[in-house]
This record gives C-alpha cells, sequence and structure tokens, in this order.
C-alpha cells in the first residue's frame, strides 16, 4: 500500500505478453471499459468498499510488461491494499 495522491500499486512483470492475453485477462476478472491505445491497455474497476473505484493499465514493452493499477479519485491517498488485489487478480488470470 503506497501513499500517494493518488494511490497507486506498480509492478513489472518479466517477459513477453500479447495484447490480446491482456485484454483476455481484464474480461476474465470482470473489469469493465477496456481499451486499447497502441501497446496500452486500460481497464476501469467500479466502486468497492475500498475506492470510488480504479484504473488499471498494463503498458507492454519488449520482454516485459508494467502494470499500474491507480485509484480514481485524485485525493484518495490510501487505498487499503485495493490496488495490489487488483494487480494480483490480473497476473493470477493471465497465468490461468
Amino acid at each position: 500500500m503506497t501513499f500517494a495522491f493518488p494511490a497507486f500499486h506498480e509492478h513489472i512483470l518479466p517477459g513477453a505478453h500479447t495484447v490480446e492475453a491482456v485484454e483476455a485477462a481484464m474480461r476474465k476478472a470482470g473489469w469493465q471499459d477496456i481499451r486499447r491505445h497502441g501497446s496500452t491497455v486500460i481497464a476501469k474497476v467500479g466502486l468497492n468498499l475500498f475506492s470510488f473505484g480504479e484504473t488499471v493499465a498494463i503498458t507492454l514493452a519488449p520482454g516485459h510488461a508494467v502494470f499500474r493499477s491507480t485509484c480514481i479519485l485524485a485525493t484518495q491517498c490510501l487505498d487499503w491494499g485495493k490496488n495490489r488485489r487488483n494487480i494480483d487478480t490480473l497476473l493470477a488470470a493471465l497465468r490461468a
């Protein structure tokens, strides 16, 4: 859990991944509004007990991927571990 405005969690995963695999994992996680912007895939995670929702962005680069989950509300400085759980959920869906 980081203390930042807005709260976020970032994870770098080595290895090659495809945009299609990332989009499929996001759909499997039940996330909405999945959009592709070049080598970045963005999804919205809805309102929950821990925040007003999050934006999850995965940027694919040669040899690695950067996973970042950020609270939608710019003034939210604590996420109570929700952004980390978003990344863990996505990683589990990618591995399945």
